[in-house]
């Protein structure tokens, strides 16, 4: 159960999903336990909430999958859930999608018209398989319920009528490429009456009889789904015991497996919304309070007028007052309940919409340049995370090698935005690898794989490492091969800087001099003991103190340790540019001492006002100051030095 408490520590993320993952859990055994005895599939219907790890959670729990794409195909899969019991829906397959499913080896197709069927046939043709298909079937029976998801009268565009049906039917019976194994209907969704159901079951049932008889060789009998939940105080979901009965009664003496697709009555209770107040505002008609949640987040109230109950997370014993609660989006329809009485709120109150499980997230849209929300999953007593708030760069990844902008600035802008998503999948990739490390060695399996390494490599390895090794030197080389001096191995260099750029080998202080002349645009000085390396370390300081020359980078490799070094204002800076190096300009010949001692190069490019714990000979230097060199993150950051 949802713990108050432990919401409100996460006030700061606001807005947020919150989904009680052991509910949704509970919501799907629920239905096996009716079916229990009985051939059955329970088809969970991605559409309601399409969430990879809540598909994982009931994937594990021995759920199918409805899929209404082949993007949740994909979902459904990724997340465990075996191809035998996936169903693809839908009334508009596209080519592509139907080659990919049949690739997959999913149950199978639900077909909606006679041009999919031959379009299906063609596809298997051309893959010599056989497409396992269903026909859904429209029975023309009026579901109650809103007009938007009333999806069983012929005004609607699902399905065929009785006669064309039949039609297909044997048309595929007749096939050497379709293989029709299943009879597939659905009215409605948010169906809180079950005399529409009843009357489906009985004239579907009747219709798969006629088709067994006529040697249609029928395996599953497909409810669909559509069970509704009480969003309000009046309304009365349909038991699931009686559900289960009637279509129990319909199809008896039918041998078939029995389908159905259930996503709302799964999902919906176990979700909730969780907003904070952002202003209050009230004229001579309404009191209005302004939340944190758009409709691009949750649609239900502005699409189908839908009311989900709301309360104070926190209650308050204050005197009630009737707000409209409304959201940050320039419409009017951007509303989620009007006149709803709560206890006088204030700026930073957190309201909790209840019921937001299904069709939540899953409908939510970039509108008004607006990322998706961050969704959270309660289980075990713990709450984690469940999907990443978009951020500014999700929006726009898809545009920014279509911009015309001119400018290095606005380039550069560009590519730390591309770093930033590099960096999050990188990250992401090195959480998995790890995880399956742990696994295996809690399996007790090798952890090394060459195989599996060797794939990998083939795939994606080599890019990355050019990516990795080619950045500094391609970040300022796009128009020509920079010129770079070294005073390291050629091998050296190539590895920290990458490829593309023209090398001159140089003695330290020949490499200052033609850094200082332009003949090379940057060099890299490798830090060594020798009396040749130490003079030119001084000769460096003299230099970056009289702000001739300038360090923006250090590099360790093994136990070579490199500086970047430009004319200075050449070198491309990053943000933030403070830079700290810490000895005293004035003292430059203790400079070689200081630099023999240290076993632990990177304190010396650390943020001027950190504490810093160093491995050096601290009686060596008179004194310390800083001076402006170069930036980097790889220090160990302690209480005290």
């Amino acid at each position: 159960m949802l713990d108050p408490a432990q919401i409100a520590t996460l006030a700061h993320k606001t807005p947020f999903y919150l989904y009680d993952l052991d509910g949704v859990k509970n919501g799907f055994l629920e239905f096996k336990e009716v079916f229990k005895g009985q051939k059955s599939l329970i088809c969970y219907a991605l559409k309601a909430n399409s969430n990879l790890a809540l598909l994982e959670v009931l994937a594990k729990a021995g759920a199918g999958a409805d899929c209404v794409s082949i993007y949740e195909v994909r979902r459904a899969l990724l997340a465990g859930i075996a191809p035998y019991k996936v169903i693809f829906s839908g009334v508009g397959k596209l080519e592509n999608e139907i080659v990919e499913a049949l690739e997959k080896g999913i149950l199978f197709l639900n077909v909606e018209s006679f041009e999919e069927l031959r379009l299906i046939e063609q596809i298997a043709k051309e893959q010599n398989t056989k497409a396992r298909i269903s026909v859904r079937v429209n029975p023309n029976i009026d579901p109650a319920t809103h007009p938007y998801i009333s999806t069983g009268l012929w005004e609607n565009k699902f399905g065929v009528e009785e006669k064309e049906a039949v039609q297909i039917f044997m048309f595929a019976k007749q096939s050497a490429f379709l293989e029709p194994i299943a009879l597939q209907f659905h009215i409605g969704s948010q169906l809180l009456q079950l005399s529409p159901l009843k009357q489906a079951f009985e004239k579907m049932a009747a219709l798969a009889r006629f088709l067994l008889a006529s040697g249609v060789e029928l395996k599953f009998f497909d409810v669909g789904g559509g069970l509704g939940v009480a969003y309000q105080d009046a309304q009365q979901p349909i038991s699931l015991k009686d559900y289960a009965k009637a279509i129990f009664k319909a199809t008896k003496g039918l041998d078939l497996t029995l389908v159905c697709e259930p996503g709302r009555r799964i999902v919906a209770d176990h979700g909730v919304l969780i907003t904070k107040v952002q202003y209050t505002k009230s004229n001579a008609y309404k009191n209005f309070a302004i939340v944190d949640v758009g409709m691009n987040d949750f649609m239900r109230p502005a699409l189908y007028q839908a009311t989900h109950p709301v309360h104070l997370l926190t209650p308050k014993d204050t005197a009630p007052v009737a707000y409209d609660l409304v959201g940050p989006i320039c419409e009017s329809a951007d509303c989620f309940v009007k006149g709803v009485s709560l206890p006088k709120l204030e700026r930073g109150d957190l309201l909790v919409f209840e019921k937001v499980g299904a069709y939540g997230a899953s409908m939510a849209s970039h509108y008004n340049s607006r990322p998706n929300l961050l969704e959270l999953g309660f289980e075990g007593g713990e709450i984690r995370t469940l999907r990443e708030r978009e951020d500014f760069f999700d929006l726009i990844e898809h545009e920014m090698g279509h911009l015309k902008g001119e400018g290095i600035a606005s380039k550069r802008a560009q590519i730390d935005q591309i770093d930033q998503t590099l960096s999050k999948l990188l990250n992401a990739r090195f959480a998995l690898s790890a995880q399956i490390a742990k696994d295996k060695h809690e399996a007790g399996l090798s952890v090394y794989n060459p195989i599996r390494e060797a794939e990998i490599f083939a795939k994606v390895g080599g890019q990355l490492e050019s990516v990795y090794t080619e950045i500094l030197g391609v970040s300022r080389g796009l128009v020509r091969p920079e010129k770079v001096g070294v005073a390291t191995h050629a091998n050296t260099a190539r590895r920290l800087l990458g490829q593309r750029f023209s090398l001159k080998l140089y003695n330290p202080l020949t490499l200052f001099e033609s850094i200082l002349l332009k003949n090379v645009d940057y060099g890299l000085l490798e830090v060594r003991g020798s009396s040749a390396h130490a003079q030119g370390l001084e000769t460096l300081v003299e230099h970056v103190s009289q702000q001739r020359l300038e360090v923006a980078h250090s590099f360790k490799i093994g136990e070579v340790w490199c500086l970047l070094i430009g004319r200075f204002g050449f070198l491309a800076q990053t943000s933030p540019t403070r830079r700290a190096w810490w000895f005293a300009p004035t003292k430059v010949q203790e400079v070689r001492a200081l630099l023999n001692s240290c076993k632990d190069p990177y304190f010396l490019a650390i943020p001027p006002g950190c504490l810093l714990e160093a491995n050096i000979d601290l009686e060596l230097p008179a004194h310390l100051q800083p001076l402006m060199l170069g930036t980097y993150s790889h220090t160990r950051r302690t209480c005290g030095v």
